[in-house]
C-alpha cells in the first residue's frame, strides 16, 4: 500500500467494536496478538477493557492497525457501557478524572460510582456511549433489577446513549435480535463486536462501513447507517471456553493482594508492563 495512505494512520473497512486485552480479563489477547489477528482478518479494533485503558491507548499509539480509543465502564450497579472516543487523549482524560479514582480493588467490571453519573460524564468528554449486550446473562441484562431498569430508561439518561450493541459474539441470535429491536424502538444507531476474550474470537463480529477510513473517520461515521458482519456464528461451546478463560483472571484479582496493587496503581506508572503480564 502507498505509504502516503498510511501517513495519517492505518485504515480499515471493518472494525470489531468490542475486544478485550491482557490488561484486564483476556490474558491471551496481548497487544501483539491483537495486532496480528486484526491484520489476518483485515479489521480494525476497539479495545474495550473493563475500567482500564492501557491496552486501548497502546494499540492506538502503535499505529499498526486501526484503533478506536475505548473503555468498557462498569458502574456501582454493575451496569456496563462502552465509551468510544475520537482521540486517545480524550479517553485518557476521562479515565483519570472519572474512572481511576473510583476503581474497586477486587473487581474489574465495577466502580464505586453510579451509571447516572458516569454516562453523562463520558458525554461531557466527547464520547459516543454504547449499551453493550443489553440482553446478556445475569447482571449484563438491562432487566436485571427493577430500580436499575427504571433509572436506565429515564428519558434524561437514556438520551445520552448513542449506540446499542445489536450483535455480540457471545450471545445467541435470539438475544441479539432483542437488542436490535431495542435499537429500533428507541431509534438508536447500532454497534457490533466479538467481545473477544480469546485470540480466535477477534474479528468474528464487526461493523462494515461503506468506504475505507482512518480511526477518526470511523468515529465520525458511527452514528451513520452501516452493516453488521459475522465471520463465525455463536456457539455455546465457544462461549463456555471464553468464560473458563476469563474467570480465573477475575478470581485472581479478587484474592491476590499483589494483583490488586497492580490493578489500583496510577495510570502511567511503571507497573504497566507488570499488569499486562500478570
Amino acid at each position: 500500500m502507498d505509504h502516503r495512505v498510511w501517513a495519517k494512520g492505518p485504515k480499515a473497512l471493518c472494525v470489531d467494536m468490542h475486544v478485550h486485552s491482557s490488561y484486564s480479563d483476556a490474558p491471551g489477547n496481548t497487544l501483539e496478538t491483537i495486532i496480528n489477528k486484526c491484520r489476518e482478518n483485515n479489521v480494525g479494533a476497539a479495545i474495550c477493557d473493563h475500567n482500564e485503558i492501557r491496552g486501548s491507548v497502546l494499540l492506538t499509539e502503535s499505529r499498526r492497525v486501526l484503533s478506536i480509543p475505548a473503555i468498557e465502564v462498569g458502574t456501582s450497579e454493575r451496569l456496563e457501557f462502552i465509551a468510544y472516543f475520537r482521540e486517545a487523549a480524550a479517553l485518557e482524560e476521562f479515565y483519570r478524572k472519572e474512572v481511576e479514582p473510583h476503581k474497586c480493588s477486587r473487581f474489574y467490571a465495577k466502580l464505586d460510582r453510579s451509571f447516572s453519573e458516569l454516562i453523562p460524564a463520558a458525554k461531557e468528554h466527547g464520547a459516543l456511549v454504547c449499551l453493550p449486550h443489553p440482553f446478556g446473562p445475569s447482571y449484563k441484562n438491562v432487566n436485571f433489577g427493577r430500580k436499575r431498569k427504571a433509572a436506565l430508561f429515564n428519558p434524561d439518561l437514556f438520551s445520552n446513549i448513542d449506540l446499542i450493541e445489536t450483535t455480540n459474539g457471545h450471545l445467541p441470535d435470539s438475544r441479539n435480535y432483542r437488542a436490535y429491536m431495542l435499537s429500533e424502538l428507541f431509534d438508536k444507531s447500532v454497534s457490533a463486536g466479538s467481545d473477544a476474550h480469546r485470540p480466535t474470537e477477534i474479528g468474528n463480529v464487526y461493523l462494515r462501513f461503506d468506504k475505507i477510513m482512518d480511526s477518526k473517520g470511523v468515529f465520525d461515521h458511527l452514528l451513520a447507517p452501516k452493516k453488521v458482519g459475522i465471520a463465525k456464528p455463536y456457539r455455546v461451546v465457544r462461549f463456555a471456553k471464553t468464560a473458563r478463560n476469563a474467570a480465573p483472571r477475575h478470581l485472581h484479582l479478587f484474592f491476590s493482594r499483589k494483583h490488586q496493587q497492580r490493578w489500583m496503581s496510577k495510570y502511567g506508572e511503571s507497573a504497566v508492563t507488570g499488569h499486562a503480564e500478570a
